[in-house]
């Protein structure tokens, strides 16, 4: 989920309702302070408030699961602690981001995390932002630690999708979500048991059709609708860094109006006739 910000740059506590709320009645989980959600930049103290809110609003109808990802152990020790006991159904940690590591430090890193956390934690590997992956043995030998229940994957590398697959999509003890939106249908196709696609902001009754048709077996219908959910991303990912997307998601979210377009630096919120144009892209595909 996209975190909302007032024009002074603290959360927006009323739109995160209205949009945890929304995807809430789509039956989409929750993932709040993720890559999209923009965690590394948003104060420690105000984490806790949307971690509350998301909660709160969503109630018992979807799951909640909640970033910890901070470079400090510490911090994410505490964050976790913090987290579990709002009533997070997971913590999703990442690597920390400033040293580069091999697999044998990244293995004691995850090791220290998970043995110091007393609730469920899902390892995410995203090297967009942490510059380093995760390799699929060393995911293998994750999912054996005591509270690590699943794995998400948001690195397009040809085969990886396939290598996890094979390690994972039968397993009933432990849950495989493909991060990467434009692989969706080829993951479910693969045996992976859930997405986690930032469009789903913008189109959640796509996504909720896409993921149900693929449960029907259904893959024609798969098919045409993975076609429209990627039309939808390129409104704010075409030709744009990440970050840039980011802020063009806003901007999207803005024009349908569940929150401001406002991004937190280093990110910058796209200027007034940067939004016309994804106001006037996403216009046509009719989202509610």
């Amino acid at each position: 989920m996209s975190t909302p910000f007032k024009l002074d740059g603290t959360i927006d506590e009323a739109a995160a309702e209205r949009m945890v709320d929304r995807l809430a009645q789509y039956g989409m989980g929750i993932f709040v302070l993720g890559t999209t959600g923009e965690t590394a930049s948003i104060p420690v103290a105000q984490r806790d408030r949307l971690v509350a809110v998301a909660v709160r609003t969503a109630g018992e109808r979807v799951p909640v699961y909640a970033g910890i990802g901070d470079n400090c152990l510490a911090d994410s020790f505490a964050t976790a602690a913090s987290f579990h006991r709002l009533g997070v159904s997971a913590v999703v940690a990442r690597l920390p981001g400033f040293y580069t590591l091999n697999a044998a430090e990244m293995q004691a890193y995850f090791e220290i995390l998970v043995r110091e956390i007393a609730g469920p934690v899902l390892i995410y590997n995203i090297p967009a932002t942490t510059h380093m992956s995760i390799p699929p043995d060393l995911a293998e030998q994750l999912s054996t630690l005591p509270r690590v229940v699943g794995f998400k994957d948001s690195e397009n590398v040809a085969g990886r999708p396939e290598e996890l697959a094979r390690r994972f999509a039968g397993r009933t003890d432990f849950s495989l979500f493909m991060g990467v939106a434009a692989l969706s249908t080829r993951a479910l196709r693969l045996g992976f048991h859930g997405l986690v696609p930032s469009s789903g902001n913008l189109a959640p009754a796509l996504w909720r059709d896409l993921h149900a048709a693929a449960r029907a077996g259904d893959w024609a219908k798969v098919d045409a609708l993975q076609q429209r959910v990627d039309a939808v991303a390129q409104v704010f990912q075409r030709q744009r860094s990440l970050a840039q997307s980011l802020a063009a998601l806003k901007a999207a979210l803005e024009f349908l109006g569940l929150c401001t377009p406002v991004v937190l630096p280093p990110l910058q919120t796209l200027s007034p006739g940067e939004r016309a144009v994804v106001h006037r892209e996403l216009a046509p595909l009719a989202l509610s």
